[in-house]
């Protein structure tokens, strides 16, 4: 990728209707043969912090890796900052010092997800499906992110040629993170708008 999409991360999310039945993309996904494809489950810490105030940092642990990623906030997740610090699993669980590391930042919340993931990766894109959970509530998604793209524009092509291959709908994405379509209604009202402020 070029330096100034270093960090960046081009993607478009779909909310799967509970009366969907996804298994048969999920079929033609494994049939187009990817590079790879993992079968995770994923625990997600999130941080929302008073400085800065555009952004949430993010601690993710699986099986296959441990990350602290920090994240921009806006009002369309297509094209937003991602840079992702790889953290040592070998050394175990960092969230501990993950909170530390933030705490001087002022934590006005954190809160986890669980997601079941199958992620499938192409040379231009990946493909992700993942039901999260956080407390009682639950959602379905499909997310489709360009890699190795030389350009916004390139991704965003990328994108739509894939959404195209998959039968899939770009009027009906969804433009918010899953941060806001999954926690943000449970958290305290005043919260909630200095989120949807951001």
């Amino acid at each position: 990728m070029t330096p100034n999409l270093q960090f960046l991360e081009i993607e478009h999310k779909f909310v799967i209707e509970a009366d969907l039945d996804i298994r048969p993309l999920l079929d033609d996904l494994h049939q187009r043969q990817p590079e790879k494809f993992i079968q995770t489950d994923v625990q997600d810490t999130y941080f929302l912090v008073e400085t800065p105030p555009q952004a949430v940092y993010r601690h993710r642990i699986d099986s296959y890796l441990q990350q602290l990623t920090v994240k921009s906030l806006g009002t369309d997740t297509e094209v937003r900052l991602e840079v992702n610090l790889d953290l040592d699993r070998t050394k175990g669980n960092q969230i501990e010092v993950i909170r530390a590391f933030l705490a001087p930042l002022g934590v006005l919340w954190q809160g986890t997800l669980r997601k079941e993931v199958q992620a499938f990766y192409f040379a231009d894109v990946e493909v992700v499906h993942y039901k999260a959970h956080y407390l009682d509530r639950v959602i379905d998604c499909l997310e489709i992110e360009a890699r190795q793209a030389p350009s916004i524009e390139g991704a965003q092509k990328i994108l739509a040629d894939w959404e195209k291959l998959l039968g899939l709908d770009p009027t009906k994405r969804s433009h918010a993170s899953l941060l806001e379509l999954l926690v943000v209604p449970t958290l305290p009202q005043a919260l909630q708008e200095k989120v949807r402020r951001l």
